[in-house]
């Protein structure tokens, strides 16, 4: 009886040990622990672009709703039950889901497929209402960086090199920063690395800080941010303000982290060209359909949009899809996105195009 239980006991603590998974590509490794989902990035050839690569570590989250923060970090802020964990259904893909009921979130670790974005991993939070009531629900993603052997990097951004702590506002968010192994000025064999504050569905972070981890790593919400320290141990926060989730709606916020540039018209002086243009709502108001016209100018772009009623909740959402230079249109008929016909009312049209975002408000009368 005794060797029984002995051999059960190791069995079940067998059982419980969190075991990493991974996905690569011909550019990057991403490995995700399967239970906590924590993460970490590097080349692959296990160059480290995030803090403890090729092991676990490096980045979490932080989901605040209804003003209460949970986390994926153990020890930081309230736990969330584990409803599914990490797996990994394709080789460019892993996601791991928790539950504080009735709210889901889903994070999800994937490559895709352009070739432009070959060494950049898209990391997306989905939040999920899965009742009638509404909620609110925000998302903190922290990154602790270490970019080859430096876990200190220099510090590009798009106005140019930046030694000491800094905080940016959806106002004036760089379009992009890197980070480089020794200097700006590095031969080619050195590592560098880059981050975006927005991801494939090009919906830009809230807030942005770059800090020294010993501040930002325990952070719950808001960060104890003080501007123009020196760096000793640099990480980032981006942060996605909390919105009203009505019933049975969804929240995604996504950002891009790697290894190379990303091909969204951004140039080496830090300025993003305007590449499309959005014209007027023809007619509007409307009662039956409405057409949004917008030119896809210079080269081709990844577009998506969102349709937003007036508390916030997206009633009508696209894909992203790759437009070539030209000429295109949004038609909507007020059905959201099961086919229902919608009441009349204020809507907003949102699109994303070249990273950058255009609105339009529409005018619906039954």
């Amino acid at each position: 009886m005794i060797r029984i239980f002995t051999l059960s006991m190791i069995f079940i603590a067998a059982v419980a040990v969190a075991l990493p998974i991974e996905i690569d590509n011909d550019w990057l490794r991403v490995v995700m622990d399967d239970t906590t989902g924590m993460f970490t990035i590097g080349k692959i050839d296990n160059t480290p672009l995030l803090d403890g690569f090729p092991a676990l570590g490096g980045a979490h989250f932080v989901a605040h709703i209804d003003g209460v923060s949970y986390s994926n970090r153990p020890g930081l802020g309230s736990s969330m039950p584990l409803l599914d964990p990490g797996q990994s259904p394709e080789d460019n893909y892993m996601s791991i889901q928790w539950i504080e009921d009735p709210i889901r979130v889903w994070q999800k670790l994937y490559f895709l497929p352009e070739d432009s974005l070959d060494a950049f991993c898209n990391v997306e939070f989905l939040a999920y209402n899965d009742s009638p009531d509404s909620h609110y629900v925000g998302i903190l993603f922290y990154l602790d960086i270490q970019c080859g052997a430096n876990d200190n990097p220099i510090l590009e951004l798009p106005t140019g090199e930046r030694s000491s702590t800094i905080s940016y506002t959806s106002g004036d968010l760089p379009a992009y920063w890197t980070f480089y192994e020794h200097s700006i000025h590095q031969e080619t064999t050195y590592t560098h690395s880059q981050g975006v504050p927005f991801g494939s569905l090009m919906l830009y972070a809230d807030e942005l800080y770059f800090a020294n981890s010993a501040v930002l790593e325990s952070t719950t919400w808001m960060p104890a941010f003080l501007p123009g320290l020196p760096f000793d141990d640099i990480s980032v926060i981006m942060k996605w303000e909390p919105i009203l989730l009505t019933g049975y709606s969804w929240y995604i916020v996504q950002s891009y982290y790697g290894a190379g540039y990303p091909g969204f018209g951004i140039s080496e002086d830090g300025q993003r060209p305007r590449l499309f243009s959005i014209g007027s709502p023809r007619p509007n108001p409307f009662n039956s359909k409405v057409s949004v016209p917008f030119e896809i100018e210079k080269k081709p772009q990844l577009v998506s949009w969102n349709i937003y009623d007036l508390t916030g909740r997206v009633v009508k959402h696209s894909q992203p899809f790759k437009a070539n230079p030209g000429k295109y249109s949004v038609t909507w008929d007020c059905t959201d996105d099961y086919g229902r016909e919608l009441s009349s009312g204020m809507y907003l049209l949102a699109l994303w195009a070249d990273g950058k975002r255009e609105t339009k408000r529409l005018v619906y009368v039954r």
